[in-house]
């Protein structure tokens, strides 16, 4: 684990200072956690029952004890096809996440769910369904990645951050929004901490205002949510980058969740956290998937 010195501080605050016009919304402090990616796929019945589930992250046997023991007792808000309720199968990524009660000791929870394309081929089938159904189809376009911030390359720092972006309907990118970020594999002062997260934040901001994106299916005037993950790691390989933290614990400086200046427009659009989305994904638009009582992904398993 690496230790963050304060004595770097001082550079970063005059650097983040002269970036003053691409500031973030204002950051409350981070906490530290364990978090895992699990993904897989799920059927649910006429009633909203879990019908059946698989998971495809080979997993310990402790950990696929509780999720055994958790998922069947989900309950969803019925999927319907021409008003009549239907089955309906989806694949799932369940993010853990571990926190320390004590010493060496961890309580797991199920942080979060999401219920997006996960393979190449669940996204290609998902935008050829979306496609035949008139609905946009958003894909990146020149996404030029941000260039690592000196400091703390310097400082040996990993992290990620999340965005969300406002798409115009040419494709430029209208607003961007940093919704949480993390820094990986690192110790700290909180506001040592917080600070390196802020200019994670600001320098993915910073490259994602000149991104553009191709388009599909949508009006002049329209704009279309995404979110982006914008990930920042040292030596390693891009298949090692996709996978990092799946099935296996990864430390985080998590930040809080933040929402956006501009109005919610979806009440199905999708909960989304930092830790949910592997580099190079997008998540765009909502899902019928919804649990009724988002409470049961709070509970200590």
């Amino acid at each position: 684990m690496r230790l963050l010195q304060a004595g770097v501080l001082a550079l970063w605050l005059a650097c983040t200072g002269a970036q003053a016009g691409t500031a973030p919304a204002e950051q409350g402090s981070g906490e530290s956690v364990l978090t895992m990616r699990v993904d897989g796929e799920l059927t649910i019945g006429t009633q909203g029952e879990v019908e059946a589930y698989a998971l495809r992250t080979e997993l310990t046997p402790d950990i696929q004890k509780m999720l055994d023991k958790a998922i069947p007792k989900w309950a969803f808000v019925p999927i319907e096809q021409d008003g009549k309720p239907v089955r309906a199968k989806t694949p799932m990524r369940i993010t853990l996440v571990a926190r320390e009660i004590g010493e060496q000791k961890y309580e797991v929870k199920i942080d979060n769910v999401i219920f997006v394309p996960l393979t190449k081929e669940d996204r290609e089938a998902n935008e050829a369904a979306e496609r035949a159904a008139g609905k946009a189809v958003i894909a990146g376009k020149k996404l030029q990645p941000p260039r690592y911030p000196d400091e703390l390359l310097a400082a040996g720092v990993e992290g990620i951050a999340l965005l969300r972006l406002r798409v115009n309907s040419d494709g430029s990118v209208a607003d961007v929004f940093a919704e949480q970020s993390s820094l990986y594999n690192v110790k700290g002062s909180p506001r040592v901490l917080d600070k390196a997260r802020s200019l994670l934040e600001k320098n993915a901001m910073g490259a994602a205002r000149k991104w553009t994106y191709s388009v599909e299916n949508s009006s002049p005037g329209q704009k279309h949510m995404v979110r982006v993950p914008v990930e920042y790691v040292i030596n390693k390989k891009p298949d090692e980058v996709e996978r990092y933290g799946v099935g296996v614990w990864r430390y985080e400086y998590r930040g809080p969740r933040l929402d956006p200046p501009w109005p919610k427009t979806d009440d199905m659009e999708l909960a989304v956290g930092v830790s949910d989305l592997n580099s190079g994904e997008m998540v765009s638009g909502n899902t019928p998937f919804r649990l009724r009582d988002r409470s049961v992904l709070n509970q200590a398993l």
